[in-house]
């Protein structure tokens, strides 16, 4: 199904998702979207939780809104 929605941007840049779009997204308050534009477009996608460093999905731990995978943690630790 296409969920579509025709929005007005706000004086601060803000645009409203609706809810029935983040629900089918699954998008809460507080998860991180990864916006990208090119010439003519500007994807919205929910973000990935992957490691900073090594961008690994596996064994993450969080830490102050960012993640770390356990292999990175523990190098971070020697």
């Amino acid at each position: 199904m296409i969920y579509t929605n025709f929005r007005e941007i706000d004086k601060a840049g803000r645009i409203v998702i609706s809810k029935d779009i983040r629900k089918h997204l699954n998008i809460s308050a507080g998860d991180i979207l990864q916006i990208n534009a090119d010439d003519e477009c500007i994807t919205i996608r929910k973000a990935e939780a992957k490691c900073v460093f090594c961008n690994s999905q596996e064994n993450l731990v969080a830490f102050e809104g960012k993640h770390l995978c356990q292999a990175c943690l523990d190098k971070l630790k020697k």
